[in-house]
């Protein structure tokens, strides 16, 4: 098989997203830019000198066909909208399934139906430490009470109750 056709067949397989987060509305709280980087805080300023913020706002920036600013790419967002952009990422992607970790905690995050409005597939992931979380700050008030077994058959019985989707 020649290169050229390698990549064609490589070009052509959809792809499934193993671990993504919910998409959150443009007026979120959630920065864009922490879309590009991961950097929290002081670090945050230094983000954008980075080689992936840099790789990572201008292939976002030549999808969108706007310079390779994150002002540009941010007016581009506003100006189209939440819908137009994510249908023009999930196709240019590839993408047809996505698992969501719908653990963080986000404001106004899209719930895991809405994400079907751009793939076929979407599926939940249970991020088990904030199952973990929930139970000892609020199902587990009598702190004297509290064991090993007693938490674990309590952690137990809400992972089986969990909601899958």
């Amino acid at each position: 098989m020649e290169f050229a056709e390698l990549r064609e067949a490589i070009e052509q397989i959809e792809l499934v997203d193993s671990h993504a987060h919910n998409i959150v509305p443009l007026d979120s709280s959630f920065p864009f830019i922490n879309s590009l980087s991961e950097a929290t805080g002081h670090a945050l300023a230094f983000a954008p000198h980075s080689l992936s913020f840099k790789r990572n706002l201008r292939d976002i920036a030549q999808l969108y066909g706007t310079e390779s600013s994150l002002d540009a790419v941010e007016q581009f967002r506003r100006s189209f909208g939440l819908q137009a952009i994510g249908s023009k990422c999930f196709k240019a992607a590839g993408i047809s399934a996505i698992l969501i970790d719908d653990g963080l905690k986000l404001d106004k995050k899209r719930d895991l139906q809405w994400h079907k409005n751009f793939v076929p597939f979407v599926g939940r992931i249970l991020r088990i430490e904030r199952l973990a979380e929930e139970i000892l700050d609020g199902e587990m008030p009598d702190r004297s009470t509290w064991t090993l077994d007693v938490f674990t058959e309590t952690f137990l019985r809400s992972l089986r109750s969990y909601p899958l989707r």
